[in-house]
């Protein structure tokens, strides 16, 4: 029903956002990951939702990529896997941790999620092995074509797969690159903008 909303971020809680649309304000539930990650109250926020209807109760579920959206999604169509677990899984582990759970069966891990037994780490491993592949291709094409080819966007896109592959998020490699390269504009070395952006990590 909403793919993304874009607007004012009124306030923060510990699990859940107020988000300033056109005059309405939205409460929209997040990972508690996300926390660390959102713009500052009062500034602009795109954040990715899910609409989840439940017999006693309509909520809001947002996320900073995409990608994360749809993993939600998809874990909601699993046995024993509502909304707030699904959150759960997200909010304590990054994407890169969950595909290489999910990837090597590592059920250790994902039992350590508040809420997951050894029976759901074993169905969210059938049900999100092949779909963790798909997306994670898509990523990969995403910034493939978000950048035009020349030497200094090709520069950008390099640093921020390696700091995507170092597990940061993705829409934090590229805040910290931006702001990097706004103060030292003059870098063009692959190790010096990796380094450099840590800085404003």
């Amino acid at each position: 029903m909403f793919s993304y909303m874009k607007g004012i971020l009124v306030s923060t809680q510990p699990a859940s956002i107020i988000l300033e649309v056109n005059g309405i304000g939205y409460q929209i539930f997040i990972p508690c990951r996300a926390l660390g990650e959102l713009p500052q109250i009062g500034e602009q926020a795109l954040i990715y939702t899910a609409f989840v209807v439940r017999e006693f109760s309509h909520a809001l579920y947002g996320f900073l990529s995409h990608t994360e959206r749809d993993i939600f999604e998809i874990m909601l169509n699993i046995t024993g896997i509502g909304p707030k677990l699904a959150l759960s899984l997200i909010g304590h582990l990054s994407m890169q941790d969950l595909q290489m759970a999910i990837s090597n069966q590592d059920f250790l891990t994902l039992c350590k999620v508040p809420g997951v037994g050894k029976k759901t780490a074993e169905r969210l491993c059938v049900e999100l092995k092949d779909k963790f592949s798909q997306f994670v291709s898509e990523t990969m094409n995403e910034l493939s074509i978000s950048f035009e080819k020349d030497p200094k966007t090709l520069l950008i896109q390099d640093a921020i797969l390696a700091l995507i592959n170092l597990g940061y998020h993705q829409n934090v490699a590229q805040k910290a690159i931006k702001q990097c390269l706004k103060e030292i504009p003059e870098i063009n070395n692959l190790a010096v903008l990796i380094t450099s952006t840590l800085r404003y990590i």
